[in-house]
């Protein structure tokens, strides 16, 4: 019998999950393509861009600070550790939700013209603080269930939560037959929205059955707040920096192309193939390293308490092995990229793009394994810099690059691929030094 607690078994059946959620996306995607067209899932990854900023200032460094002490409190103090901090990570979200949700829903038409840069993107956007509000409620339980390693209702939670999401788009999209851009961006939204209510519901539920035995009132030590805030504040700082400059990146990114000789239409089309096809394909294998990232960082945390950094250096060797082995898969990918994507999506890829984006695609396997290990050791605000001074480089570079009507796209990636690769020797150097003998 698996030993049902290990390292291996959490992430194989966490990795399972994933193989599925990439299947169903790539299927959506295929079918989005000929719903939406490239240039309504244009507007869409512009919508998109909102909805990474708030997940980013509302539910990532919640995320972090839920896994890591849930798997510390679940240990030495049962569930009843664990309850008082989703209490706190919940009162905390639902403060940041309110505050960012306030100026979204006030300046939506602004932020759609001069932030997002496509005014198509607006009747999407009133949609995302009510879509980030369920989301966050999901995260907060999910995140407690990963670190507590009950990772089999949190995975069953999210596969069930996408086959939603995507029969309602699809349906949406199907039985409108819209033409319009930003109604299509609405609709997709929109889907993702109603779908969250499942798993809302499914793992608060399970959670408070979890909690029946424990129904004690729950008062707050400032222990508690310190550690969670000392975690959630510079996890929250880099997803949001993260997040803004990536996002900046891909808002530029087809204006850029304009300056490059490209129309407004060819470059939104141009973002919709980059960001919603040939991406989500390459990157197929990122399902087995998210997997693993998910449980390796509650796992390192654990060994990092104890001061067993031997353990965590056995762990991240194993971790980088499987990450080059999934590389394997990423070659292949690339080899048939073309093919795939003109059977698929009825679009001509260069070779070259395809390789530049299965290089980012391997460089962000490894950069993926040491965030989880620097954060499984405490060191979230060296994973904030590095991320700050790799986005900076590389919202530099595509500033610069994506321009010269030679490299126009290839140029796009590059910056990228220089960017990430930055962040991951930067990474790399900090985790030799933090885990030597």
């Amino acid at each position: 019998m698996p030993n049902k607690n290990s390292l291996a078994y959490r992430s194989l059946v966490l990795a399972s999950s994933n193989v599925l959620l990439q299947l169903m996306a790539f299927a959506f995607r295929v079918v989005l393509s000929r719903l939406a067209g490239a240039e309504g899932m244009g507007v869409n990854a512009l919508v998109m861009q909102a909805y990474s900023v708030m997940y980013a200032l509302c539910i990532s460094g919640m995320n972090v600070a839920v896994t890591t002490l849930s798997a510390r409190y679940y240990v030495t103090g049962g569930i009843a550790g664990v309850r008082k901090l989703v209490r706190l990570a919940t009162g905390a979200f639902l403060a940041m939700i309110i505050a960012f949700s306030i100026p979204l829903f006030s300046f939506r038409d602004a932020i759609a013209e001069h932030l997002l840069g496509d005014i198509r993107t607006s009747m999407a956007l009133w949609l995302i603080p009510i879509c980030i509000t369920l989301t966050g409620f999901e995260n907060v339980f999910k995140s407690s269930y990963f670190g507590m390693g009950g990772v089999k209702r949190a995975a069953a939670s999210e596969l069930i939560e996408q086959g939603i999401r995507y029969t309602l788009v699809i349906l949406l999209l199907y039985y409108t037959k819209t033409e319009d851009n930003s109604r299509k961006a609405f609709l997709m939204v929109l889907g993702m929205t109603l779908s969250e209510l499942f798993s809302v519901g499914f793992l608060g539920i399970s959670f408070y059955r979890k909690c029946r035995k424990e129904l004690s009132r729950i008062s707050f030590d400032n222990v508690t707040l310190k550690r969670y805030s000392d975690i959630a504040l510079p996890s929250t700082l880099t997803a949001l920096s993260a997040t803004l400059l990536s996002s900046a990146s891909t808002v530029i990114f087809p204006l850029r192309l304009i300056v490059a000789g490209y129309t407004e239409s060819h470059a939104v089309a141009t973002l919709g193939v980059v960001s919603g096809m040939l991406e989500p394909m390459l990157a197929l294998p990122t399902a087995f390293v998210a997997a693993m990232c998910t449980v390796l960082l509650p796992s390192v945390s654990c060994c990092s308490e104890l001061g067993d950094m031997k353990g965590v250096r056995r762990k991240m060797k194993k971790a980088f092995a499987v990450s080059g082995l999934l590389s394997v898969a990423v070659i292949v990918i690339v080899v048939y990229a073309p093919e795939i994507a003109n059977a698929l999506f009825a679009q001509d890829v260069p070779v070259l793009l395809a390789i530049l984006l299965g290089i980012k695609t391997v460089i962000n396997f490894c950069l993926l394994v040491t965030v989880a290990v620097l954060n499984g050791i405490y060191q979230h605000k060296r994973v904030l810099l590095y991320s700050v001074i790799g986005e900076l480089v590389q919202l530099v570079l595509i500033w610069y690059l994506t321009a010269i009507p030679s490299l126009n796209i290839f140029g796009y990636v590059t910056a990228m691929i220089v960017g990430d690769m930055m962040r991951l020797v930067l990474n790399s150097m900090r985790l030799r030094k933090m885990t030597a003998d």
